[in-house]
């Protein structure tokens, strides 16, 4: 299993002149993306597992905000020698990719969000939030989380799984006791990356207003409405997921399928 030197693992896939690299959402592996990253043709595809979460289960995951969770992936591309990359995220993981695009725009061609965390964080005391803190390692608790914000949950038990059984206690302790109380949002005028976010019109769980405020915040952000698409759309709708990467990350990066 492929790993970078501070506990990141990584799977490579495709070849192209433009590269681009996949995280999955939180309590998710890269399996999210299995049914995505082959329709990306003209790519090379790298897919990493988040710290704490799955295959980086070793990798330092202080998820106090979210400048910790993305120093470790942005230590492992650099490890990787990805001078140039386009970020693909899921939710949480989208979040995790507009910290890196801020953090480091030389590096990032463009960065798309799919439900993504929103910039501006959780609210003090939300009871949703103290809920998950409580329900670590919970299987019960966390297959009807699952199942509530899944709009196919035969093709979501994945998702239950690593969430269970494949997040460190120390990540989502610091997450959800703290990390999900912080915000990046006054930071979002800053951004100089072009920036995606995709949102659905059946998830259950991302806030659609507070969604539309992070990318009005964006000079020149771009917002992609997919009416049938839920929370877990790379597992349920990975045709189309794929269709709308390929349209936006094409826009900036060149692949060997003759997309500029």
């Amino acid at each position: 299993m492929p790993t970078t030197s501070n506990g990141i693992h990584y799977e490579e896939h495709g070849s192209g002149p433009g590269t681009m690299v996949m995280l999955p959402g939180l309590g998710c592996s890269i399996e999210c993306w299995s049914q995505v990253a082959p329709l990306l043709d003209g790519y090379r595809i790298i897919l990493m597992d988040l710290p704490g979460h799955a295959g980086s289960l070793h990798a330092v995951a202080d998820g106090t905000n979210l400048g910790t969770i993305a120093k470790p992936v942005i230590d492992a591309c650099d490890e990787l020698g990805l001078e140039r990359f386009a970020l693909v995220g899921l939710s949480f993981g989208g979040a995790v990719s507009i910290r890196i695009a801020l953090d480091r725009p030389g590096q990032v061609l463009a960065v798309m969000a799919l439900m993504p965390w929103n910039a501006g964080g959780a609210e003090a005391g939300d009871p949703a939030m103290e809920g998950f803190y409580d329900s670590f390692g919970d299987l019960g608790a966390i297959t009807k989380a699952i199942r509530g914000i899944s709009l196919d949950p035969d093709k979501t038990t994945d998702v239950v799984r690593t969430m269970s059984t494949a997040v460190t206690e120390q990540f989502w302790r610091s997450w959800y006791g703290g990390g999900v109380y912080t915000s990046m949002f006054e930071e979002l005028p800053g951004m100089t990356v072009p920036a995606c976010y995709v949102i659905g019109g059946r998830d259950a769980i991302a806030p659609q207003d507070k969604l539309i405020a992070d990318v009005r915040a964006m000079p020149g952000g771009r917002l992609i409405f997919l009416s049938d698409a839920g929370h877990l759309a790379p597992y349920e709708a990975p045709e189309l997921v794929a269709t709308e990467i390929r349209e936006f990350v094409g826009r900036y990066a060149k692949t060997g399928a003759g997309v500029a």
